[in-house]
């Protein structure tokens, strides 16, 4: 079995310049782990990093050399990015790489995985932590750890439970972290509340917050009964009540913030629509059901240019 606690001695590779890759990327390195990143256009970054109490320190990191094996590699891009990021890290993953992706949505998995060598592990990270890039910094150098989370990660593809010397560096960079054996329950829980949070958010350009006003109660209403419908027969049942409140906990815990998606619009970017709503209604095709509320949503978004 492959050692995983050996890796840690060597570099880790965080994947572009998103919120929650540069997040790991500057805890990691905040406890002595050597970070080193992939970029689009390889070169030296410097991130101003704005902690949970309010302390500021600069991180630089250079970047992944193009001919260096890549050993243990933290993929925490958007969902339409994965397999692309994947097809170009390829040629250098070692024989017994690691490798940790993290996205909203689903549907990425089944083009990933078979381009894995037998002795690849795939792991992946489902995270509540907030941060994001300062609006209008292009450049990706100003970050801010916004709120305090937990981490999930499961196996997609391993050959054994994550060692504690491996759990505890990925504890360091976006724990606390509890592994499991099954981790598509959690990827289904936080689906939902990405389908109702992001895309409502983006298509009316308000705060999460807003969501809790009574105007858009009957909305959520609809769209928390179609995505309990889908789960259950997709054989991952949800508490209809208490899915409703940790909705209602999530909005107002993130009241303040912006959302992803609604980031995104905001910077002229393609969105994760199609891995969000567009999962949710693909995976409703195949199960043979209607979700009207959900179909009128994602039209509107799509009517909206993203």
């Amino acid at each position: 079995m492959t050692d995983l606690a050996s890796k840690n001695r060597q570099s880790w590779l965080v994947v572009g310049k998103g919120a929650i890759g540069l997040l790991a990327a500057c805890q990691l390195q905040q406890q002595g782990v050597k970070v080193q990143l992939w970029l689009r256009q390889p070169a030296p970054l410097t991130v101003d990093f704005r902690a949970l109490d309010g302390s500021c320190r600069t991180h630089h990191f250079e970047p992944w050399p193009v001919d260096q094996p890549i050993d243990t590699a933290f993929i925490a891009v958007k969902a339409y990015d994965a397999l692309s990021c994947m097809q170009q890290l390829h040629p250098l993953l070692a024989e017994d790489a690691c490798l940790i992706l993290s996205h909203n949505g689903l549907g990425t998995l089944e083009s990933i995985q078979p381009l894995l060598k037998p002795r690849q592990q795939l792991w992946f990270l489902t995270t509540t932590h907030g941060a994001y890039i300062e609006p209008g910094d292009l450049a990706g150098r100003r970050l801010v750890h916004s709120g305090a989370g937990s981490s999930v990660l499961g196996a997609i593809q391993a050959e054994s439970d994550p060692s504690p010397t491996f759990a505890n560096a990925l504890s360091l960079a976006i724990g606390p972290m509890q592994s499991v054996t099954d981790i598509q329950p959690y990827l289904w829980q936080k689906l939902l509340i990405n389908c109702l949070i992001n895309p409502l958010t983006a298509l009316h350009q308000v705060q999460n917050g807003e969501l809790a006003k009574p105007c858009f109660a009957a909305e959520l209403t609809q769209l928390l009964d179609e995505f309990c419908l889908l789960s259950e027969r997709a054989g991952y049942p949800q508490d209809k009540a208490a899915a409703w409140q940790q909705l209602q906990q999530v909005i107002a815990q993130t009241a303040s913030n912006r959302s992803s998606m609604l980031q995104d619009r905001l910077a002229g970017r393609q969105t994760e629509l199609e891995f969000i709503t567009g999962f949710v209604l693909r995976e409703a095709q195949r199960l043979d059901l209607r979700l009207p509320g959900h179909q009128q949503l994602y039209q509107h978004c799509q009517d909206a240019g993203f």
